[in-house]
């Protein structure tokens, strides 16, 4: 790549006119027309582009966005990063992704990273687990970053003074028992989660509250694990159990898809034996026609984003109820 003393010598001018005209910081030392005209074209010419950390320096802001997900192989996380990448790239920003693995420590450390190389904001993608180690050396670090102006922008529920864009899991999670108890199902159970891990406790509060406004007894299961496996070794432990549920609601489209494996395999059918449905509204729960709570993820990374560039402080956008094939109404049990 060619550098500024090359456009200064095609130019027939010193480093520092170059400097000045390309920087845009000639007010002090004025250059006269032809002498910037000709500095643009030799930079035109040799090909030379101008650091990102000039222009950091002169703007005080850099244009990178780092984006810390709690684990970037879970297909949940991996829409809101596509929905941050597209919109950065559109406001002429780049992403710099890192894995935290659900661990506060890991969190910090790559929070402490992404502002060492300036970032001009940092996204949480994933909530906290209430209570883990390293939580409050977390909120300390970002409190302070915010203090120095650094655009914090959480995704999801944290512990930390964060502009928060989220989508009320509590909610969610109620309004899509109520759905299946007004399809007739009345042994719904919950599989899914992690202890602790707060947007999934917010979910199961919902679901108890559904469940409890009709009467119903809660009954939880699986709080190991967020995955596939997690799910389907849940919903094998609910179909060995004496009662049987009728319906299984899965804290992520994830667990569902273990669940929908375990019943397949016990040959049992789906939806007329046992319901089945999840929440995130992933492309993966797509694929199996899932009946999900359809979390506007990429969307919900468009407006992280568009906070850092504009400073703005959006409204988070709703949620709304798939209907896939894995419920139906059946006939009230008593």
């Amino acid at each position: 790549m060619a550098t500024l003393r090359e456009v200064a010598r095609l130019a027939g001018v010193s480093v520092t006119t170059a400097s000045r005209v390309l920087n845009d910081t000639d007010r002090d030392h004025p250059v006269s027309d032809a002498t910037r005209a000709a500095v643009t074209t030799a930079a035109e010419t040799a090909g030379y582009r101008r650091s990102a950390a000039a222009r950091a320096l002169k703007n005080g802001r850099s244009r990178l966005i780092g984006v810390i997900a709690s684990d970037v192989l879970d297909p949940y996380f991996a829409e809101m990063t596509r929905g941050i990448e597209v919109a950065a790239a559109a406001a002429g920003y780049v992403t710099v992704l890192a894995n935290a693995n659900r661990d506060p420590y890991q969190e910090r450390s790559r929070f402490q990273v992404l502002r060492e190389h300036g970032a001009a904001g940092i996204v949480f993608c994933g909530s906290d687990i209430d209570g883990a180690p390293g939580t409050a050396e977390l909120a300390r670090e970002v409190n302070h970053a915010m203090r120095d102006g650094t655009d914090v922008i959480s995704l999801a529920p944290r512990g930390f003074a964060a502009t928060e864009i989220v989508i009320d899991n509590e909610a969610s999670s109620y309004d899509l028992t109520t759905h299946l108890l007004d399809l007739g199902n009345r042994q719904i159970a919950f599989v899914g989660g992690l202890p602790g891990l707060v947007a999934a406790e917010m979910r199961i509060s919902g679901y108890r509250r559904a469940m409890y406004n009709q009467d119903r007894l809660p009954r939880v299961a699986g709080l190991d694990g967020m995955s596939q496996i997690s799910g389907r070794a849940a919903t094998e432990r609910l179909l060995a159990s004496a009662t049987r549920p009728d319906a299984i609601i899965c804290t992520n489209d994830e667990t569902a898809i273990g669940a929908l494996a375990a019943i397949w395999q016990a040959g049992l059918r789906i939806p007329e034996d046992i319901a089945i449905a999840g929440i995130g509204g992933t492309d993966t729960g797509r694929v199996f026609d899932l009946t999900s709570i359809e979390l506007p993820l990429a969307e919900l990374g468009r407006l992280a984003v568009e906070c850092i560039v504009t400073h703005s402080t959006p409204v988070p956008p709703e949620y709304r109820l798939r209907l896939g094939r894995t419920t139906a109404p059946r006939n009230p049990i008593a």
